[in-house]
């Protein structure tokens, strides 16, 4: 065998020898890099929590109902008027028109339910009640009522003055028109009501306003009557 023949099997060997080295190296497979210490495990945590929900806007209030209007036919309408044997007495003054409750006690007023002030000139003088005469809130304007109208010659409805003239109807009935309110009996003695009794007590005086009653006023029907008085 020549040398040449020697030297071209060498090559063919070390050709073969090299194929098959990257054959086994390519069937080999790749290295995993080795995990580094430092780096953070995986999270295994869910999804991120939903955004909060937002309240609702408060929802606004509700307007103030308006309040209820009175009852037109909550009214009591009539004339006062003066006989001709009370005339003779000539009264003046200032005219008071007030209205109460029925009283269980035919000896007791009462408790006072609205007034009227009202000039005392002529007559038969016209006259309307109302829930707009109550000066303090004690009750609706309603049910029966007793009437009484005086003309008061010293203008304070807290003193009685003998000779005052004065009529009542013990029973009238809210809604009642052309009611006849006669002026026809005379006061006998002189009365004073500044004791607390229902009509204002404490002394202040019962005007026709919408004033409320002053500090101690008694509003029951307590106050003792003389016989024959509104």
């Amino acid at each position: 065998m020549s040398n040449r023949t020697v030297v071209a099997l060498l090559l063919l060997t070390s050709a073969v020898g090299a194929c098959n080295k990257k054959d086994d190296e390519a069937g080999k497979a790749a290295a995993v890099p080795p995990l580094d210490r430092g780096a953070a495990a995986p999270s295994m945590a869910g999804p991120p929590p939903a955004a909060p929900q937002l309240a609702a806007p408060p929802q606004p209030a509700a307007p103030p109902q308006p309040a209820a209007p009175d009852d037109p036919n909550a009214t009591i309408t009539g004339v006062i008027v003066l006989p001709a044997a009370t005339a003779k007495t000539k009264p003046t003054g200032t005219l008071y028109l007030v209205a109460r409750r029925l009283s269980d006690n035919p000896t007791a007023r009462g408790t006072l339910i609205a007034v009227k002030k009202m000039p005392a000139t002529s007559f038969p003088l016209p006259f309307s009640l109302s829930a707009a005469d109550m000066p303090f809130q004690n009750g609706p304007f309603d049910g029966d009522l007793t009437l009484t109208a005086r003309i008061d010659r010293d203008g304070d409805p807290m003193t009685h003055q003998k000779g005052d003239v004065f009529g009542t109807l013990p029973k009238v009935r809210v809604g009642s028109r052309d009611v006849k309110l006669a002026l026809d009996q005379i006061q006998k003695e002189a009365e004073s009501l500044a004791g607390g009794g229902p009509m204002m007590g404490g002394g202040g005086p019962m005007m026709g306003g919408n004033s409320g009653p002053p500090a101690g006023a008694s509003m029951g029907g307590s106050a003792r009557l003389p016989p024959g008085h509104p």
